[in-house]
């Protein structure tokens, strides 16, 4: 096997820390830990947002969280189908972040911030899945 690439490294565990802090933000948010809401400044429609949330949204939002951490590690331990995982993730987080906004009033619930970095995760994953299938290519 070839050996890895410093930005494909660098990519992946710039990938990982992502989906590890998104991982702490799904329990912290889950859990309702006010001091956590307080902490990231949301306010009362962020926390009902959070309560009660419907199955469906937590399925993408688990099956996103998995995905994203599982694709890094693949790539590290140098499975070449690594990029089905990535491409799994970028469609769960895609999917989710319609779910939140057809269903749940995702846009009108959080600032343009939180919104545009959801959508950098969407998008440094979609490129991320791009890179691995490129480098996948490669190899056979």
């Amino acid at each position: 096997m070839k050996p890895f690439k410093w930005h494909g490294v660098l990519f992946a565990l710039f990938l990982l820390f992502l989906y590890i802090m998104g991982t702490y933000d799904f329990f912290m948010m889950l859990s309702h830990n006010e001091s956590y809401y307080f902490s990231k400044g949301f306010g009362e429609g962020v926390h009902q947002y959070f309560t009660d949330y419907p199955i469906p949204g937590l399925i993408l939002w688990v099956g996103n969280l998995a995905c994203g951490l599982m694709a890094p590690v693949l790539y590290l331990l140098k499975v070449k189908r690594a990029y089905q995982v990535a491409y799994a993730s970028f469609l769960f987080d895609l999917l989710l972040i319609f779910f939140g906004a057809m269903f749940n009033h995702r846009f009108q619930v959080f600032d343009v911030t939180i919104i545009c970095f959801d959508l950098f995760i969407l998008i440094v994953t979609l490129l991320f899945g791009i890179y691995l299938h490129i480098q996948a290519r490669k190899v056979a």
